[in-house]
């Protein structure tokens, strides 16, 4: 039982971490400052790590939450990477 409420309790935060970057993104309308490289390797660290967990253990919910809200996290971020600068 500890295990699994400190499952929780860490994905949860690692889930969040990238939400006010995402949602600072959202506000500005633009991703200035953010590395192409920096959310490329972040989004094929996160697939991998999906792809091992389902493979190895199957579906954990705690895990896989923290993976989903990182992965809409970056897609928000690479949307205003890429959107078309209007200044």
């Amino acid at each position: 039982m500890t295990a699994w409420i400190l499952g929780w309790v860490g994905s949860i935060c690692f889930g969040l971490a990238g939400v006010p970057q995402a949602l600072q993104c959202y506000r500005q309308g633009h991703s200035r400052g953010l590395s192409l490289l920096f959310l490329g390797l972040w989004l094929t660290g996160e697939v991998c790590y999906i792809a091992a967990v389902l493979l190895q253990f199957g579906w954990v919910g705690w895990m896989m939450f923290n993976y989903v809200l990182n992965i809409l996290c970056i897609l928000v971020m690479g949307f205003y990477y890429f959107r078309p600068r209007l200044t």
